[in-house]
């Protein structure tokens, strides 16, 4: 009887023992999703409709074919020139070379496309009207 009672006593001290935890659920304030929350009923039906329309083979193979024709798909580059200022403070130095020579070919190196006036005339630094550009 003994035996029995002091069983008890283990098994009733192991079960106390054992930490119990109390978890409170409450309804979160956004749902769980993977993305961004969903817009008003009527803008998400028809950005889900455009959505599928966008996704469409059709809407594919449109683009494609815009492609090989040589259509304009988006907006064309715009040429932009530098800004003419009325002073040399705060205008950039190196936009303002004298040209050592006139066309596309340099005639000293051969060079097609290059620069106007020779960046390494003095020694290894890299300067455009007497102004180092390379530190």
């Amino acid at each position: 009887m003994l035996r029995v009672s002091f069983k008890n006593v283990v098994r009733s001290s192991y079960i106390k023992s054992i930490p119990t935890f109390t978890r409170f659920y409450s309804v979160p304030k956004f749902e769980m999703t993977p993305g961004p929350p969903r817009l008003p009923k009527e803008q998400q039906e028809e950005f889900e409709k455009l959505q599928n329309i966008a996704n469409s083979q059709i809407a594919i193979e449109e683009y494609n074919d815009s492609l090989k024709a040589g259509e304009p798909v988006g907006e064309q580059p715009v040429d932009f020139k530098p800004p003419t200022l009325q002073s040399d403070i705060g205008s950039i130095a190196y936009l303002k070379t004298i040209p050592e020579f006139e066309g596309e070919v340099n005639p000293k190196t051969g060079e097609i496309g290059g620069p106007k006036q020779d960046p390494l005339k003095h020694g290894d630094e890299w300067s455009y009207n007497g102004r180092v550009i390379d530190f």
